[in-house]
């Protein structure tokens, strides 16, 4: 697979890597066979895994680390805390630590910072990212990083306030024609020397028909490298398949994507840009939660 730098770590991925929320029972993947995809996918020369503390009642990072355990030194771990306090998130650090069993992440995100107040909370006084500092210092942690799914706008706020390492993003074909976070934030985080981890690339599944496509439109942005969660070896495979083959769409490949997909940029069919998940009928209005 082709690799890029990941900004300015020094480090460096595969196109592909591996989102960690699916290998769980809710997707009917039973404990054996997450072993066997996460390891196969090392073999196979993934490096970069994507979990959460917040995934299934952490049965994803559970899992994740009985693999963790026997190869870290092939992986490179990103995590997430969900909780904007500091001590909270310090807590959930601690058992993220445990449950993927080492001593420490390459990679810690604030998660999903779908509005302002949410940065504000993130970002002030006794908040998360005073307990990402700490745990750096503290050899916890090695690299921050901070996780959007809804507006770009968000996110270059946040660079402007901090120097964060990395930025999870929203990036399948469909986000391409609402609150784009290809045409807003790539220019500014690469600019930078931020790392960019694609997300959402099959759209929670409103884009599994046309999953080839899908993967070569994300490959085919300057990102760092792009998560896909995977659940059974055979999307492992097919996915593989793809980015080991992968060559940019062209310009008429790509109209030709845009012009099938169209009719599914709709807040029904993009939850985590619709203004209230449960209740999806209407997009999430620009800076949300923004005062003064």
């Amino acid at each position: 697979m082709e690799t890029r730098p990941f900004g300015k770590t020094g480090a460096s991925f595969p196109i592909l890597s591996f989102g960690g929320q699916r290998i769980v029972d809710g997707h009917g993947c039973t404990e054996e066979e997450a072993i066997k995809i996460v390891n196969t996918a090392i073999d196979r020369g993934i490096r970069y895994f994507d979990t959460a503390w917040v995934y299934s009642q952490g049965q994803a990072e559970t899992r994740l680390g009985k693999v963790v355990k026997h190869r870290r030194k092939e992986m490179w771990i990103a995590t997430k805390t969900w909780d904007t306090t500091r001590d909270g998130a310090r807590r959930q650090l601690e058992e993220s630590l445990k449950r993927l069993q080492t001593d420490h992440v390459d990679e810690w995100r604030l998660h999903n910072v779908y509005d302002f107040a949410r940065l504000d909370a993130f970002t002030g006084k006794g908040g998360a990212l005073e307990a990402a500092i700490r745990a750096r210092e503290e050899g916890l942690i090695r690299y921050i990083s901070i996780s959007c799914h809804t507006d770009p706008q968000i996110l270059i706020e946040a660079l402007d306030r901090f120097p964060f390492d990395s930025a999870l993003i929203a990036l399948s074909a469909l986000d391409h024609f609402i609150l784009s976070f290809a045409e807003e934030f790539l220019p500014v985080a690469n600019a930078k020397g931020v790392a960019t981890i694609a997300m959402k690339v099959l759209g929670l599944g409103s884009l599994t028909h046309e999953v080839e496509r899908s993967l070569r439109y994300a490959f085919g942005l300057p990102v760092s490298t792009v998560i896909v969660g995977m659940e059974t070896m055979a999307q492992l495979e097919q996915n593989l398949a793809i980015a080991e083959s992968f060559t940019p769409l062209t310009d008429e490949e790509r109209l030709a994507f845009f012009r099938d997909i169209l009719p599914l940029v709709r807040p029904d069919k993009m939850r985590w840009k619709a203004d209230d998940w449960n209740n999806p009928r209407a997009w999430v209005p620009r800076r949300r939660g923004r005062t003064g």
